[in-house]
């Protein structure tokens, strides 16, 4: 009896270090880029190791997921095996891929991981969480972040908008800018937008700020009955200092379904969101329709001026341009994952830029390590078998989020799948304009998903009802 009461000792305290490493990672993910940034300056090494904290974590934590889930024998869950059988169809077209095109098998199967790696985090925390407790004080722990980025952003936007209109300080000087990391002087004028600066404290980017936000309000809105106006007016308000045209289009999405539920004073909001998306959707860099032949390409893409955002917008359209000319050439399985517009062919030098008169010594490809719109890099990679991969992927997502909404008992899972239906839907909205793989964003969504799942699975009798 000792005996077992040590074992069952152990097991807690080895479940336990992992759910508190997890919720530690969860919690510093959105500081990540500006932890990682200001410790290279004195240690690229550790830099480096901090920067890999995630990805270390999948690869450590995702087999160990899966041993205990097959010795609960979750695994076998029609829910789990709906969510992994997508991975393994998207990973297995991948590989066919990267065979077929004769490609290294390394850059392929690092390209495939690239695709996935936080699709996997559903697993991860789907096996160490398993109470709504947890899932309420997480919860709480992601709104207190998001609302302490909110104040950071307030400050950010005040001292920068004083720095440049009242005591006349150039954009250049690096002093306007406070909680942010800014590596290249040339992109400055890009958090430029309107006479608005665009903040993104301790992040790398405004979408990415605007996004989380977006994610956390979602949540917030869909599991809370009686909603405390303060923290969805800070919330909107942070996410719209992002001046992003797809968080813009995120929060019009997310504002039209709050109208339907009856939440009719969102109606304010709707014009003017649907007047800023419709004025800033015709910006040549996200204007999807202004796909031009060949022979202006070179001619755009070359154009620079002093305006960052301008070059920006030139090298999207060159590169968007470019994406499509691939996958004509490789319609059905593209050129391999790894091998255009990732992080990974921008690490191990691609072939392909060359062959495609795409310079990859360009210096906004590598300051981004992609071409910043994930849609036409998967197009370009994996073809349409890897697009309807993805979209079988997703459709999996909605479809257990939906199931798993209507088994549910409590209003807290409830809401809680309701707001990951629409994040899935955010989550295929916004690769359009940049990567998928945003920690911030589909970690923490992952993770959500994740901890849910594993609430539904913690009794008998949901357990039973799973099963059916």
């Amino acid at each position: 009896m000792k005996n077992c009461d040590v074992k069952i000792l152990n097991n807690i305290k080895y479940k336990d270090i992992i759910r508190w490493w997890l919720t530690f990672l969860l919690c510093f993910i959105p500081f990540e880029f500006y932890v990682v940034k200001n410790t290279g300056l004195w240690s690229s090494d550790l830099s480096g190791f901090i920067r890999r904290l995630d990805l270390i974590t999948i690869i450590i934590f995702f087999p160990i997921a899966l041993i205990e889930l097959y010795k609960n024998r979750r695994i076998f869950n029609w829910l789990y095996l709906g969510l992994l059988l997508p991975i393994i169809f998207l990973g297995i077209s991948g590989l066919l891929s990267g065979i077929m095109n004769g490609n290294s098998l390394f850059v392929t199967c690092y390209g495939i991981f690239d695709y996935i790696q936080n699709f996997l985090v559903i697993f991860i925390f789907a096996a160490f969480f398993r109470e709504v407790g947890e899932l309420n004080k997480i919860f709480r722990l992601l709104l207190i972040i998001a609302l302490f980025l909110v104040i950071t952003a307030f400050i950010q936007e005040l001292w920068a908008v004083v720095s440049r209109y009242i005591l006349n300080k150039d954009i250049n000087v690096r002093g306007i800018y406070i909680f942010q990391y800014l590596e290249d002087d040339g992109a400055l004028k890009a958090f430029w937008r309107f006479g608005i600066y665009r903040v993104a404290p301790f992040m790398n980017s405004p979408i990415i700020f605007g996004l989380y936000l977006l994610l956390v309000l979602t949540i917030y809105l869909f599991r809370t009955k009686k909603l405390k106006l303060p923290i969805v007016l800070s919330l909107l308000t942070g996410s719209f200092l992002s001046i992003s045209r797809i968080v813009y289009l995120c929060i019009t999405l997310l504002v039209g379904i709050q109208i339907i539920k009856g939440r009719k004073w969102f109606v304010i909001l709707l014009i003017p969101l649907v007047v800023a998306i419709l004025y800033m959707s015709f910006m040549p860099d996200l204007n999807i329709w202004k796909l031009k032949d060949g022979s202006s390409e070179v001619a755009e893409y070359a154009k620079y001026t002093e305006d960052a955002e301008d070059f920006e917008g030139a090298f999207r359209l060159y590169a968007r341009n470019k994406a499509v000319t691939i996958w004509k050439d490789h319609p059905f399985l593209g050129v391999g994952p790894g091998m255009f517009g990732g992080v990974v062919s921008v690490k191990y030098r691609s072939h392909v830029y060359e062959e495609y008169n795409f310079p990859i010594n360009n210096q906004y490809l590598n300051r981004i390590w992609g071409i910043d719109q994930f849609w036409f890099q998967s197009l370009a990679e994996t073809g349409v078998i890897g697009i309807a991969a993805f979209v079988g992927l997703f459709i999996s997502l909605i479809a257990v989020f939906h199931n798993l909404n209507q088994r549910a008992e409590s209003y807290e899972l409830k809401g809680l799948f309701k707001g990951l239906i629409l994040c899935t839907g955010i989550i295929v909205i916004y690769p359009f304009g940049i990567t998928l793989n945003i920690p911030p964003v589909l970690f923490t969504y992952s993770a959500l998903a994740g901890i849910g799942l594993g609430c539904m699975n913690n009794s008998d009798k949901t357990r039973a009802k799973l099963c059916q």
